[in-house]
């Protein structure tokens, strides 16, 4: 095993690993963060995985005997580090660069379409389509990065499982192919709904909502959930009821 003391921020392997705590960090590195004591053991049960141990990180006595790579932080590093306040050691895993999805094609399966820039929100998202059988995920360009910390504990691990793909184009300009489906205030209510099998479930922001061009709201259905005290549910809870209905009710 290779073991490297770091002590001081000035170095660049601790620098590099700060970058790993945003999105455009992981995008620019190809690597994340695995935190949690149970998640982490979870990940190395695993017999197959598509992710490479980069390496183990933490303050105190390495308890990863498997991994080749163990750098050990200054304790006052390492807490810079371990955002969510585990006190547990780290990995750092590499992975593949998602593949940019294609619109032009119909949807197979229920697949979601989010720009949620929220970590804790994307997370509860992705356990949700975990739960309840979505085929794939689709994270517009305004979304943050699946693989944040607080994005995979959110999840309970479920990002680390999901199909996921990239949109690069402005949302406005995503074109619309099959059925698509938005959750709105003034749409046709979930109760009366006719699910069809296949679709594409676009997940609005919170506050503003999906940002569509005109053309987009002339092809896209919508599909209220009736509420009572409140004007409205956030999004993860809105979609979270809907994959429910679609799972259940789809023809």
């Amino acid at each position: 095993m290779r073991v490297q003391e770091i002590s001081s921020k000035d170095n660049p392997v601790f620098r590099n690993l700060k970058t790993l705590l945003t999105s455009k960090g992981i995008k620019e590195e190809n690597k994340f963060f695995l935190m949690g004591e149970k998640l982490i053991h979870e990940f190395l049960k695993k017999k197959q995985s598509p992710f490479h141990i980069k390496y183990a990180i933490g303050f105190d006595e390495m308890p990863f005997p498997l991994v080749p790579h163990w750098v050990k932080l200054k304790k006052e590093l390492f807490n810079e580090i371990d955002i969510l306040g585990t006190h547990y050691p780290l990995l750092v895993l590499e992975y593949k660069s998602f593949h940019e999805f294609n619109f032009n094609e119909q949807p197979e399966g229920l697949e979601i379409v989010s720009p949620l820039g929220d970590p804790k929100n994307l997370g509860s998202l992705l356990r949700s389509a975990a739960a309840f059988g979505a085929s794939k995920v689709i994270l517009t360009r305004e979304s943050c990065h699946p693989y944040l910390p607080h994005s995979i504990k959110s999840s309970a691990g479920a990002a680390l499982d999901l199909p996921v793909y990239l949109n690069t184009q402005p949302l406005n300009l995503i074109p619309m192919t099959g059925t698509n489906v938005a959750l709105d205030l003034n749409g046709e209510s979930l109760q009366n709904f006719s699910w069809p099998e296949n679709l594409r479930l676009w997940v609005g922001e919170e506050g503003p909502g999906l940002q569509l061009s005109e053309d987009q709201k002339k092809k896209i259905k919508r599909v209220t959930i009736p509420t009572q005290n409140v004007e409205s549910l956030n999004a993860t809870v809105s979609t979270s009821l809907a994959l429910w209905e679609w799972k259940n009710r789809k023809k």
